[in-house]
């Protein structure tokens, strides 16, 4: 299993108001350190149109980082690849991929917002047709021996995994899946491959992750910090119940919790106890989340942490 750290969307909340410049000079700070750890990759979001300011261009955020590193790979978290002009996005990540040495992974996805749409002047309702014809071009490209970024597509639905083995990428996992959920998307990979005549894609999770010293007090830290930042994320950008995220109140705590259960959070024996798991059920890519949109948090101490226990425990070798 290869183990990368998310999610940076350098976002300016109401609770942790900060300006941009410094976030993006955070982002390369952040870079170098996970470069210099040895984590696989770093993965950068994308989202429009809200007052917060989260990353509208990731290609370009992530050019900034594999500028300034040597072997880390940086990733999209993921990039919304409806809303792009295809063959401008492509164009620029293959681009990027080949002046990076091979070192973009691309993770797309298809866009749930309305506005973001509307802000751009597309039909919600085309997003397939245009998610299917970047996919369809990603793997032309692909097929015809040229240099291209390993692309996995977001989401957990049967469609989107279809879609995935369909084209020959990989499957990126949400962070609100148990266990069972992660072993049934998973199954449905081996099986849709299998009767294409396919080896399995491989499969990718984003998942909170937090290493504490084993007290309660670092643990309901930990969890505060992931309850903020999934409240501010889906109460924001989420449609509960056809509603915004925080016009839904319980819908919206249900869907915390159910972060707040998957995510990684106890001492370094746990949460490699836990990783491994999750190696053992097919998970190739782990994405350790570790910023914080809510709470201000030692993300850095966390990478540390995690970089001196839980990796060389997993006998990780980047890719």
């Amino acid at each position: 299993m290869q183990i990368g750290v998310g999610l940076w969307a350098m976002r300016a909340t109401a609770r942790r108001p900060a300006s941009h410049p410094r976030l993006y000079a955070e982002l390369i700070d952040d870079g170098r350190l996970a470069d210099r750890l040895g984590f696989h990759s770093l993965w950068i979001a994308e989202h429009h149109f809200w007052y917060d300011g989260w990353c509208p261009a990731p290609l370009v955020a992530a050019a900034a980082v594999l500028g300034v590193t040597t072997r880390l790979r940086v990733g999209t978290g993921i990039s919304l690849l409806p809303m792009h002009d295809q063959e401008a996005l492509l164009e620029q990540a293959v681009g990027l991929h080949r002046l990076s040495d091979g070192r973009l992974e691309l993770g797309v996805g298809l866009g749930y917002r309305d506005v973001e749409f509307d802000g751009f002047g597309l039909a919600r309702r085309d997003r397939g047709r245009r998610m299917e014809a970047g996919l369809e071009a990603l793997a032309q490209r692909r097929d015809q021996g040229k240099l291209t970024p390993r692309v996995w597509v977001g989401g957990m639905a049967p469609a989107a995994i279809e879609r995935a083995v369909r084209h020959g990428h990989g499957i990126l996992l949400p962070q609100t899946l148990t266990t069972g959920q992660i072993r049934a998307a998973l199954d449905q990979v081996e099986q849709l491959a299998a009767a294409a005549g396919q080896a399995r894609p491989p499969a990718a999770l984003l998942l909170h992750a937090w290493v504490t010293d084993g007290s309660e007090d670092e643990q309901e830290r930990a969890r505060a910090a992931v309850a903020w930042t999934m409240r501010e994320y889906m109460g924001s950008w989420f449609m509960l119940k056809g509603r915004p995220g925080f016009e839904s109140p319980d819908a919206l705590e249900r869907q915390v919790g159910r972060a707040l259960d998957a995510a990684l959070i106890g001492t370094a024996e746990e949460v490699t106890e836990r990783v491994a798991e999750l190696a053992e059920a097919g998970i190739d890519l782990l994405v350790l989340h570790l910023t914080s949109d809510g709470e201000r948090v030692d993300y850095r101490g966390n990478m540390e942490l995690i970089a001196e226990h839980v990796v060389p425990a997993l006998g990780e070798v980047p890719a």
